[in-house]
C-alpha cells in the first residue's frame, strides 16, 4: 500500500490555515507543463465530507503535482505512458481487498476521510513505479553494474553451524566430513538459535553480512566449506543451491529478479532527479512549490 502521504516525498511539516477545496471546483491550483492540477482533483481523492486543510492540502497538491511530473518523467524517459487497463486492474484487486476485509478506503490505507479516488491514486502510484523500474533496468549500463555485483541477484540455499573460535570449527567440519547428520551437529553446538538445524533457507547473497556472502557465492554446491570467519563468529556452510538469473530473466521480470531494497533505490533516485528537475506553476495562495514539499505562504 502506498498511503498518500508517503508516496512521492518527505513532506513540509508546517501549517497554515487555508480554506478547504470545493471537490467540484475547477479551480486552478497548479500547473505542470501542459496539465493543469484543479481543486477537484484534490476533492476526488476524499469522502465527500472530509476535504483537506493545512498541511493534508499542501500534502495532497504535492503529491498530485508530483504524480504528474513522474508522468511527463516516463514519457521522455522511456517513452512510456500510464497504463489505464494496468491501473484499472491494480485498482479492481485493491478494492476486492477492501471490501473482503470490509474496510473503507480510510481504514484500508490508514488515511483518515480517503475516498476511493485514493485508492486509484494508489493504483496509479505503484503501475507508475512498477512501469519506470522497467524503464530503468532496461537503460544501458545498469546490467553491467548490477552483475559486476552479483550478491544481490543470486539466490543462495544454505545451511551453517556457527561456532565461536576457529578451533570449534574445524572440530565441527571434521564432524561433518566423517558423515555425521548436518543438523543434528548444528542442534548440539551452534550458537545461531534463529535457525532450525543450521538451514537458512533460500534468499539472496547481498542479505547477509560480506564474508558470509562472499563465501556461499563461491563455495561448491553440496560440500562443506569453512571454516569462515564473520563478525558473529566462525561457520562452517553447505550451499545446497545457487541460482543466478540472466540478463533477459532480469529484464522480463525486475521486480521478482531484482531485491526490492535495490529496486526501492533505483525508483527514489530516479523519482527524486524528476522532481528536483520539475518546473512547476502552483497558486500563491497555497504556498511555494519545492522538490521536498509546498512550503506555506507568509501569513
Amino acid at each position: 500500500m502506498i498511503p498518500l502521504r508517503r508516496s512521492v516525498a518527505l513532506l513540509a511539516a508546517t501549517f497554515v490555515l487555508l480554506s478547504a477545496c470545493s471537490s467540484g471546483s475547477n479551480r486552478e491550483v497548479a500547473r505542470v507543463g501542459e496539465t493543469v492540477v484543479t481543486e477537484g482533483d484534490i476533492g476526488g481523492l476524499y469522502a465527500e465530507d472530509t476535504l483537506p486543510v493545512d498541511e493534508e492540502l499542501r500534502s495532497t497538491i504535492f503529491a498530485l503535482i508530483a504524480k504528474q511530473v513522474l508522468i511527463d518523467g516516463m514519457q521522455v524517459d522511456f517513452g512510456a505512458t500510464l497504463d489505464d487497463t494496468k491501473v484499472q486492474s491494480v485498482y479492481d484487486a485493491l478494492v476486492s481487498q477492501m471490501e473482503a476485509n470490509n474496510l473503507t478506503p480510510g481504514d484500508f490505507l490508514g488515511f483518515s476521510g480517503a475516498g476511493l479516488g485514493m485508492v486509484r491514486f494508489n493504483a496509479e502510484i505503484s503501475v507508475l513505479r512498477i512501469t519506470a523500474i522497467n524503464g530503468l533496468v532496461a537503460q544501458p549500463g545498469y546490467l553491467d553494474t548490477l552483475f559486476a555485483a552479483p550478491a544481490a541477484i543470486t539466490t543462495v540455499c544454505a545451511k551453517h553451524i556457527l561456532v565461536a573460535t576457529e578451533e570449534e570449527a574445524q572440530a565441527v567440519r571434521v564432524r561433518l566430513e566423517a558423515g555425521e547428520d548436518f543438523a543434528t551437529v548444528a542442534t548440539e553446538v551452534s550458537t545461531d538459535t534463529s535457525s532450525t538445524g543450521g538451514d537458512l533457507g533460500c534468499t539472496t547473497a547481498s542479505t547477509y553480512v560480506e564474508p558470509f556472502a562472499a563465501a556461499i557465492l563461491d563455495a561448491p554446491l553440496n560440500e562443506v566449506t569453512g571454516p569462515v570467519e564473520s563478525e558473529f563468529g566462525w561457520h562452517v556452510i553447505i550451499v545446497t543451491e545457487r541460482t543466478v538469473p540472466t540478463r533477459d530473466e532480469v529484464i522480463a521480470d525486475p521486480v521478482g529478479s531484482i531485491p526490492t531494497t535495490e529496486l526501492n533505490a533505483l525508483w527514489q533516485e530516479w523519482f527524486n532527479a524528476k522532481l528536483q528537475a520539475a518546473t512547476v506553476e502552483l497558486k500563491p495562495a497555497y504556498g511555494t512549490w519545492s522538490a521536498v514539499g509546498i512550503v506555506p505562504p507568509e501569513s
